[in-house]
């Protein structure tokens, strides 16, 4: 039997080795933070050789993924070689001096000492401590506020009457690690009209077979359970499996393949496909990998990770982009009122009126219907995504204002909706208390290192990138195209003193200014 000694000196070993891991690891990333660029966005090259998909695992072996397919090779304009061997550089230490520490302790009781013992002075530095969204301002998650406002109102669905629901059984299934509960949630919520209140009323769940209430003893922690399956869809699913594979990489393909260089649609996709391929290398070695943060951070194993990404890869539409097509898509014809949705509603507004626009320099109704580069774009769009058709609205024939609809779709998905699944989640997931991204079955806290990765996982992608609030004038074919986006640049700026003078400030509000031009790491 070991001496109580001995034991003190074991575990002052392992909190020794944790303090060399955790210093390493977060001047790792601090100094990734400090010496990120923006990427300047080029004009498009004349000729360019052709991106062929293939399986996901012939270009990543240890990511046994085949029905999701990747570009063959990396566009030359796109490659950045210091960032890949950084990628390659951090990938290699999570195999080798893993982040990771059997025989930790729990995080500290107190969601405010976990997280300034983790996030530190030398983060700080760089970017500002993450705020407490409303809805986890208090002892337990407000499910109604969470689903009307802010991260999570986009899985509002109107189930009839005065009935919405969550429905978020499609994570159950796919491997988890022992002795964590796995984060599916099927929540129903009743609509009191005469109070404007949604409030859960049941939530179905992997704690029992039966539903709980509130009247369960189970209720917080069912109450945990949906937050934790809705935050796990958001970054696993809707993050990286929809926007980066499944539709921003093809995308970005497509774009490259049919539209030449100097096509004018090409030049008004640039800002917001480019360098997509090079990112999305990136982020599947450091994320995907066996030793990635996808499967250390959150609840899958990593055969678990790839389980859900195929299972879950025919859920993406294109309609749920896009705010009114999404809000029409999920609730039908008389939705909630949300102030999430005005203020979203007023970047695609934006974005529609720069697109039509701008493609009104180019074309007319009959010569953008004969224009065989865009129409070849749009067959393979369609293939994508059921809802391609949908935006480009009722005509049999291509229009300017249906294409316009739909690169204002795309626009919205490299700027607005990729910054609510990728850089919002600061202000909600390092509260653990009530927005864990893991559950244990014993009902133990998370140990010091997953937390402190859940931290460096956040703050990676709070690097600095290529703003949407940039002159790209510069990609114009001539004066007037060049005109037209200085001028989606003014009403960027205008967009912004309106938001400012009119709008009171939310966690999740979301301002020009804020937004990155495209989904690049």
């Amino acid at each position: 039997m070991p001496s109580s000694r001995g034991t003190r000196s074991a575990s002052a070993d392992v909190r020794t080795i944790w303090g060399i891991r955790k210093r390493l690891w977060s001047a790792l990333l601090v100094l990734k933070f400090r010496f990120a660029r923006p990427l300047a966005v080029p004009v498009p090259p004349p000729f360019e050789r052709s991106l062929l998909p293939v399986p996901l695992e012939q270009k990543f072996p240890n990511v046994p993924i085949k029905s999701i397919t990747v570009s063959n090779h990396v566009p030359i304009d796109e490659e950045q070689k210091l960032a890949l061997r950084f990628s390659k550089l951090q990938t290699w230490l999570a195999r080798h001096a893993s982040p990771m520490q059997p025989g930790l302790p729990q995080i500290d009781k107190n969601p405010y000492d976990a997280l300034f013992a983790s996030y530190t002075k030398m983060y700080r530095k760089r970017f500002r401590v993450p705020y407490r969204a409303p809805g986890l301002d208090g002892d337990d998650p407000d499910l109604g506020e969470l689903a009307r406002n802010g991260l999570y109102a986009c899985y509002l669905q109107h189930a009839g009457g005065s009935t919405y629901v969550w429905d978020l059984r499609s994570l159950n299934g796919p491997e988890v690690h022992p002795g964590l509960m796995t984060p599916w949630a099927h929540v129903t919520f009743e609509y009191d009209a005469a109070n404007d209140r949604l409030s859960p009323t049941s939530i179905e769940s992997s704690l029992s077979s039966s539903p709980s209430t509130p009247a369960s003893a189970d209720w917080p922690l069912a109450q945990r359970l949906a937050v934790c399956a809705a935050t796990t869809h958001l970054s696993l699913v809707r993050h990286f499996n929809w926007l980066h594979l499944i539709f921003g990489g093809p995308l970005a393909m497509a774009t490259r393949n049919f539209l030449p260089g100097g096509h004018p649609l090409r030049r008004i996709l640039q800002p917001h496909v480019y360098a997509t391929q090079s990112s999305n290398q990136f982020v599947t070695y450091v994320q995907m990998d066996p030793a990635g943060d996808f499967e250390s951070v959150y609840s899958y194993t990593h055969d678990g990770v790839c389980q859900l990404f195929e299972a879950t890869q025919g859920g993406f539409d294109l309609r749920m982009i896009n705010p009114d097509a999404d809000r029409t898509f999920r609730q039908g014809a008389s939705p909630l009122e949300s102030d999430t949705y005005r203020n979203r509603k007023k970047f695609l507004d934006l974005f529609v009126k720069h697109a039509r626009r701008y493609l009104r320099v180019y074309y007319t109704d009959t010569t953008i219907e004969n224009d065989k580069a865009i129409n070849m774009w749009v067959a393979q769009l369609r293939t994508l995504s059921p809802g391609v058709n949908q935006l480009l609205g009722r005509a049999r024939t291509l229009t300017v204002n249906g294409v316009a609809n739909l690169v204002a779709s795309i626009i919205y998905m490299a700027t607005v909706e990729h910054e609510i699944v990728d850089s919002c989640p600061w202000d909600y997931q390092l509260w653990y208390d009530v927005n864990p991204v893991r559950i244990y079955d014993d009902g133990r806290r998370p140990p010091l290192d997953l937390f402190h990765r859940l931290v460096n996982f956040n703050f990676n992608l709070q690097t600095p990138r290529t703003m949407l609030m940039n002159d790209f004038s510069g990609l114009a074919l001539d004066p007037k195209g060049a005109e037209a986006f200085r001028d989606f640049l003014g009403d960027l700026n205008a967009l912004q003193r309106s938001i400012e003078e009119s709008e009171p400030w939310e966690v999740w509000r979301l301002e020009p200014r804020r937004l990155r031009a495209n989904i690049n790491a």
